[in-house]
C-alpha cells in the first residue's frame, strides 16, 4: 500500500483530486484481497495502530516533560517552560521542531489532563481543567473574553504542596496510552470529522471543513510558521490573524455569530468551534443533520470575504448574506423534506443582514436585479 501511494504522480492535482485518489487507493487494495482472502485482525490491527500510536505517544511525552523527575526532564522544563503554565506556551520559530511537534498536540493533551492544585503557580486559571468537568474558558467564554488577564495562574490556594496533573481518562490518575487511544479515535472525539463526510456539501467544502478542524487552513500565523514574512494582522481588526481568530474571535466574525443568535434566538454566540457543538446543541437539538451545513456556510463566507478584501481589493459585503446564499444553494443538495427548513433558515439570516445593512439603491435603479 505505501509503495502505491510513493509512486503517485499527482502532485499537480487539486486537493479534491488527491483526496478521491487516496480514497480510492486506501479502499481498493484491501478490497481487493478480502474478496478472496480472510485477512487477520492483526492486519487490520496494524494498518490502524500507526496513525493511532502517533498521537498517543507524543501525549505521552508532554506526561513525561510535567511527571518526570529525571535530569532530562528537568532540562526541559527549564528551558521551554519556566514558570509558565503548559497550557499558555505557544509554538515558536525558535522552538526546537520537536518542541513544537508537541505543542501541536497539546489539546488533545489537555482534554484528558486535571490539574490537582496545590499552590496554584503551575495552574492556568483560565485553560487548565482544575475545578470541575472542563475548563473555566470552555465554562464561562464570555467572561473570558472580557477579562484583563487571561494569563492568570491558581495561586495563593491554602495548600502548600506543589500543583501536579492528573490524567481523567484513567482511574489511577496515571497516564495511559490505552486510554488516550480509546478516546482519541472513539466515535465522540472523532464526531466533527465524522459530520463534515455526511454533510450534503460540495466536496470542496467538505475539504476545506477537514483542513479548518486540523488547524491547516492557511492564515497568516500558519503561513509565518512555514516562513511566510508578510504582515500577520487581520484584514478586519489589526489583531494576529489565526483560525479562531478569523472564524470567532474577529470583529466581523463576532457580527456575523450575534446575527445567528439572534435568529436561533439565543443569548450568547460561540467563541470557539468546541464550543459551537455544545451551543448549537443546546439550541437546536433536534436539526442535528443542519449543524454542520451552517457551519460550513458561515466559515467558508468568512474566507471568501477574507480572501477577497486581502488579494482582490474588494469592498467587504456582509459575509452573512454570503453565507445565507451559500446555504440556500446547498438546500438542494439535501432530501426534498429537509431543503424547506435550510431555505427558510436562509432567508432569515438574509433579512437580519438586509436590516442592519441595507444596501442603497445605485443612480437610476429601476428595481431591477440580474441574479447570477
Amino acid at each position: 500500500m505505501l509503495k502505491r501511494l510513493d509512486g503517485w504522480k499527482g502532485s499537480a492535482m487539486s486537493i479534491g483530486g488527491r483526496g478521491t485518489l487516496i480514497q480510492a487507493c486506501l479502499s481498493s487494495l484491501p478490497t481487493y484481497c478480502m474478496s478472496m482472502y480472510l485477512l487477520p485482525k492483526t492486519i487490520h490491527k496494524r494498518m490502524d495502530s500507526t496513525r493511532k500510536r502517533f498521537f498517543c505517544l507524543l501525549c505521552k511525552w508532554l506526561w513525561e516533560i510535567e511527571m518526570g523527575e529525571g535530569l532530562w526532564q528537568e532540562i526541559v522544563r527549564k528551558k521551554y517552560i519556566k514558570e509558565h503554565c503548559v497550557s499558555q506556551l505557544k509554538v515558536k520559530p525558535t522552538n526546537s521542531p520537536v518542541w513544537n511537534d508537541l505543542l501541536k498536540v497539546r489539546e488533545i493533551y489537555l482534554q484528558g489532563r486535571v490539574m490537582v492544585v496545590g499552590n496554584g503557580k503551575m495552574t492556568d486559571f483560565w485553560r487548565d481543567t482544575w475545578c470541575g468537568a472542563c475548563s473555566l474558558q470552555d465554562k464561562f467564554p464570555e467572561l473570558f473574553e472580557i477579562c484583563n488577564e487571561n494569563s492568570l495562574s491558581v495561586a495563593g490556594m491554602a495548600q502548600r504542596e506543589d500543583d501536579r496533573p492528573k490524567w481523567n481518562w484513567e482511574k489511577s490518575g496515571s497516564f495511559s496510552v490505552k486510554s488516550t487511544d480509546k478516546h482519541l479515535f472513539s466515535d465522540e472525539s472523532n464526531e466533527p470529522n465524522k459530520r463534515i463526510w455526511r454533510a450534503k456539501i460540495p466536496l470542496k467544502i467538505k475539504l476545506f471543513m477537514w483542513l479548518v478542524f486540523q488547524n491547516a487552513i492557511l492564515t497568516k500565523d500558519n503561513l509565518l510558521r512555514r516562513g511566510w514574512s508578510g504582515d500577520e494582522k487581520c484584514m478586519f481588526c489589526s489583531c494576529d490573524e489565526s483560525i479562531t481568530h478569523l472564524f470567532f474571535e474577529c470583529s466581523m466574525a463576532k457580527c456575523v455569530w450575534s446575527m445567528v443568535a439572534m435568529v436561533v434566538g439565543a443569548d450568547c454566540r460561540p467563541t470557539t468551534f468546541e464550543q459551537f457543538w455544545v451551543w448549537v446543541k443546546k439550541i437546536m437539538p433536534m436539526a442535528g443533520k443542519y449543524h454542520m451545513v451552517g457551519l460550513a456556510g458561515i466559515c467558508w463566507a468568512l474566507w471568501r470575504t477574507r480572501n477577497n478584501v486581502c488579494f482582490e481589493d474588494k469592498k467587504v459585503r456582509s459575509p452573512i448574506d454570503i453565507a445565507s446564499s451559500f446555504i440556500s444553494f446547498w438546500a438542494e443538495l439535501q432530501a426534498e423534506g429537509d431543503r424547506a427548513e435550510l431555505e427558510e433558515g436562509a432567508e432569515l439570516l438574509r433579512g437580519i443582514a438586509l436590516s442592519m445593512h441595507p444596501r442603497e439603491a445605485p443612480p437610476g435603479d429601476t428595481g431591477m436585479v440580474l441574479l447570477q
